[in-house]
């Protein structure tokens, strides 16, 4: 039995976690996670996929830090583990790790970011053990140019748990969810209240995500959502949502929409060095996305989104609803969104098949 360790040391991509933990047990792997405390608090659906977990303490110490990568070095090779996939493969941390690592240990990667690729000295010094990158989109790969006995494939993770619970939604409304919290760096928060002003009273727009209460991105939306009369329209969420709320509220979402649009910080990472949280989301639960049409025309996955201009948004959105059924239609269809496809391709790649 081929022991495997996922390593994920910070917690902003636990999302892709659970898909290769379904694959790496299908495949009849000991699977072992390395994570903190509170992500795995946080992720009690994954006990029933792991064989051992192995907890990470990052005090913040260079010193005691680079010795945590040591010793996690020492456990992968004392209990025997093969193959190593770091979630999140950038950092100082994981650079440290690579870098004590044992040559007999394969360390493959999943880069979240295009820039990975594009010169950082950090990410070079990990190039040096990393021989296998995944990325997270078929986009990205026709970007980047693999370095010498270096391979990239993509990897759609498309499982995300499922729950009995229902959030109650009336006939007549039609939800549009945007994956996340209000924050300006991520949506073109502004840029998108003009556009949800025109729409019609039925529509409801759901932040899927915790909003901070007082920051300064909430508070200007709030100012500027009130002045639009949107409020009683649009729902926030003042605390950390749960996987069991968050799974309910898109089993009731009629369309996911990013919120990035062309020429906006929005648009300085997303679409363009890397994938919005929203996509793979919408692929899993097969719920049509509401795309700007320039991002429609250059990513050959969104070609059955729901594409809108912003001069054109209410019209746009409304003769796509008429046809809601048949953009869910095309996601159901496309073979690339089945996950059992896309883990097949991952543990090919992971084992060399």
């Amino acid at each position: 039995m081929e022991r495997i360790a996922i390593v994920e040391l910070g917690g902003s991509h636990d999302e892709c976690i659970l898909s290769q933990l379904i694959a790496l047990k299908s495949s009849n792997c000991h699977v072992t996670l390395v994570c903190t405390k509170n992500l795995y608090d946080r992720t009690p659906f994954f006990m029933d996929h792991l064989d051992d977990v192995q907890f990470i303490h990052l005090s913040g110490s260079a010193f005691g830090d680079f010795y945590e990568m040591v010793k996690l070095n020492r456990f992968f090779t004392k209990t025997g583990i093969s193959k190593v996939v770091l979630n999140t493969a950038q950092g100082g941390h994981i650079r440290n790790l690579c870098l004590t690592s044992n040559k007999n240990v394969e360390f493959i990667g999943i880069i979240h970011t295009l820039k990975k690729f594009q010169g950082s000295f950090t990410q070079k010094l990990i190039d040096r053990k990393i021989k296998k990158y995944f990325v997270l989109n078929d986009f990205f790969l026709e970007k980047i140019q693999p370095k010498k006995g270096q391979s990239v494939q993509s990897f759609y993770p498309l499982r995300f748990p499922k729950f009995r619970q229902q959030q109650f939604k009336p006939d007549h409304e039609v939800w549009i969810t945007i994956i996340g919290g209000v924050e300006t760096r991520r949506k073109d928060l502004l840029g998108s209240l003009s556009l949800m002003k025109g729409t019609k009273e039925h529509i409801r727009f759901v932040f899927l995500g915790k909003s901070q209460v007082n920051s300064a991105d909430r508070l200007l939306f709030e100012q500027e959502m009130d002045g639009a009369q949107l409020a009683g329209r649009v729902t926030l969420f003042d605390e950390f949502v749960s996987a069991e709320e968050f799974d309910a509220v898109l089993k009731a979402t009629d369309i996911i929409w990013p919120m990035v649009h062309p020429g906006t910080p929005s648009a300085d990472e997303y679409f363009k060095n890397q994938i919005s949280g929203a996509i793979n989301v919408a692929f899993s639960y097969k719920i049509p996305l509401l795309v700007h049409r320039q991002y429609a025309a250059s990513w050959k996955d969104l070609n059955n989104s729901i594409q809108y201009e912003m001069d054109t948004f209410n019209q746009d959105l409304d003769s796509a609803l008429v046809n809601l059924q048949s953009f869910k239609n095309c996601l159901i269809e496309e073979e690339k969104f089945d996950p059992e496809v896309q883990e097949k391709k991952y543990l090919a790649f992971l084992f060399g098949h």
